[in-house]
């Protein structure tokens, strides 16, 4: 077994193309980061991943198959990134994380309010003091005893059912089963400092390049300069297919000669007509 590594899940075509690019990103910027993937279409990606690990059904549906990583990973140490996340710079920082806890995300401690669920009530209900309200989209774990409490409890939660919105109207999340999970093992987020992953909902003054190592926003008002970014919100559609561009076209170089030298011509000519007319 492996130490440490980068996992995702691409369970579907969508995700297979996110996972493409999350791993030449990873290839070009933490070259050193060993990448598994789970997925029912190993094939499609083993040229990019490491490891390329077979979706079971048998271990839980797709929607399930998050809280079922401590029985896929191939790792001692594991970071998980949503398949639409890209990686920005080295990842090695990452594992320190790890060293004093089986279990490492960012998020806020909540106690009152709604968020996939009446929270009050749910923390009656499991006698909670407080709920981590956080994005999966990116943490890390551990092989031990320890992290396998979190991942079965948030498995056993999922498969009872709680009264919760589904993501999108259509996808069962499973961040309010991870985040019980974690109350009730007592593993609350951590302070990063900017430089965990997040998320592109809410974030100003966006600066990203995948290519040239940059990633920088504005977040509820704080700077956040992270190692990777996960691409989802208001503008994550549309800048994750401008970074697939830079990053297909870095990988390919003859490409992106020829999309230079294309581009080149059209400035030229849109200036000789500009001319023209003036």
């Amino acid at each position: 077994m492996n130490e440490k590594g980068l996992i995702t899940i691409a369970i579907g075509k969508k995700y297979a193309v996110q996972a493409r690019y999350l791993a030449l990103s990873a290839m070009l910027n933490s070259p050193q980061t060993i990448r598994a993937v789970v997925t029912d279409t190993p094939e499609a990606l083993e040229s990019v991943f490491d490891v390329t690990i077979p979706y079971d059904p048998s271990l839980g549906s797709p929607f399930a198959a998050k809280t079922r990583l401590n029985r896929y990973t191939p790792f001692e140490k594991t970071l998980f990134m949503d398949a639409d996340s890209l990686v920005v710079h080295s990842l090695d920082s990452y594992w320190q994380s790890l060293d004093k806890r089986c279990f490492a995300y960012t998020g806020d401690l909540i106690t009152s309010g709604v968020w996939y669920v009446d929270v009050e009530k749910t923390m009656t209900r499991f006698g909670l003091a407080w709920l981590p309200k956080f994005n999966s989209g990116m943490f890390l774990f551990d092989k031990s005893e320890a992290a396998d409490r979190v991942f079965d409890t948030a498995f056993a939660l999922m498969q009872d059912g709680l009264d919760v919105d589904f993501f999108r109207a259509e996808m069962l999340p499973d961040e309010p089963f991870l985040a019980i999970s974690l109350a009730q093992n007592n593993t609350p987020p951590f302070e990063d400092y900017g430089r965990f992953s997040r998320t592109l909902i809410d974030a100003k003054k966006i600066r990203l390049n995948t290519v040239e190592q940059t990633a920088f926003f504005i977040k509820r008002g704080k700077p956040i300069f992270p190692l990777a970014v996960h691409l989802c919100g208001r503008f994550g559609a549309l800048l994750f297919l401008r970074e697939k561009v830079r990053l297909f076209l870095h990988f390919n170089p003859p490409l992106a000669v020829l999309c230079t030298n294309v581009l080149t011509l059209f400035r030229s000519c849109l200036k000789k007509h500009k001319d023209r007319v003036t």
